[in-house]
């Protein structure tokens, strides 16, 4: 946070000691009344000013700051963000990604974690990408900090996103917890498996449970998302469910077939064994469904080729 008007000298702090601090503090009333009257036009710097005086010398509690912080972010984000996502924009993107850093000083805001994200998968850096759209996500699903339900449009495609970047992860990182799904303040894990996010329902929910190469068993990494998407199965009442078997391109039709039925039919008999009470049918696709990326070229055929092998759950 910013820390302007702390730095005083050790001269001058000592005798505050035997002071009463409050009575140096602004009224929070005087505060709120500058804010208040600052004009429409008023800039981000003017805005600033009063909110760092709020945050250090002032007798505002923490909502009261809170709520100036939030204010400043909304400001500026039609400044320096006034686009949806990243399509057609060609400034800078290190210097976007600054500017989003920087408010992030003052508050949490669903957009700035999914724009930073969009940079850092434009710039390939996969796991901070999705580290930064799961945060965005749990910024949606808390209606504390997100009061107004985004656009479904753009948590679909948030949610997109997200599966995207989870089938990459999953085969490129060495450790299973880099898919783990995080939780929110509340300790209620974010929506990334859910067939639901706020108002937004989808019918379909990928879940990179990854295999091991031409077999029907389960990796490590596999085995923790397996674990993340039972639980929120379980959490939505264990619906009734489809579990749908993808492959990549390689081998015979014939063969891909086969295969993708046998790990569906591993899916559901892990669920059924964990106790699921829902119906679960399965059907496998082959290759016949290759997974869609959104820009094919940020990753290598061979990223791409492993994302094909993927499980899907579909609600009936």
């Amino acid at each position: 946070m910013h820390l302007a008007g702390l730095a005083v000298s050790a001269v001058i702090a000592l005798p505050l000691l035997t002071t009463d601090a409050s009575a140096q503090l602004v009224s929070c009333e005087s505060i709120q009344k500058d804010w208040l009257a600052m004009p429409l036009s008023a800039g981000h710097e003017d805005r600033v000013r009063i909110y760092d005086q709020a945050f250090n010398d002032s007798d505002c509690d923490g909502m009261v700051v809170e709520g100036f912080g939030k204010e400043i972010i909304d400001a500026r984000l039609d400044v320096i963000a006034p686009f949806q996502d990243l399509e057609g924009y060609t400034g800078s993107l290190e210097t976007l990604k600054q500017d989003l850093a920087d408010l992030q000083e003052f508050g949490s805001h669903w957009r700035i974690s999914y724009l930073l994200g969009e940079i850092l998968r434009k710039q390939q850096q996969t796991l901070p990408a999705f580290r930064a759209y799961q945060e965005a996500l749990g910024l949606v699903d808390d209606t504390e900090l997100t009061p107004a339900e985004p656009a479904h449009a753009m948590i679909a495609r948030l949610r997109d996103r997200l599966d995207e970047l989870a089938v990459v992860v999953a085969q490129i990182s060495e450790e299973p917890g880099d898919i783990k799904i995080p939780v929110t303040r509340s300790g209620q894990s974010i929506s990334q498996y859910s067939f639901s996010t706020r108002g937004y329902k989808r019918k379909k929910t990928l879940v990179p449970i990854q295999f091991v190469y031409d077999q029907d068993v389960m990796t490590k990494a596999g085995r923790t998302s397996f674990e993340d998407v039972q639980e929120a199965l379980e959490k939505q009442g264990s619906p009734d469910i489809q579990v749908v078997g993808h492959t990549d391109p390689v081998g015979s039709d014939a063969y891909n077939m086969q295969l993708s039925m046998k790990r569906a039919e591993a899916v559901r008999s892990a669920l059924l064994a964990a106790g699921y009470s829902g119906s679960i049918e399965v059907l496998g696709m082959g290759e016949s469904q290759p997974f869609q990326f959104d820009d094919p070229s940020l990753y290598t055929e061979d990223v791409r080729n492993q994302a094909h092998r993927r499980v899907e759950f579909v609600q009936k």
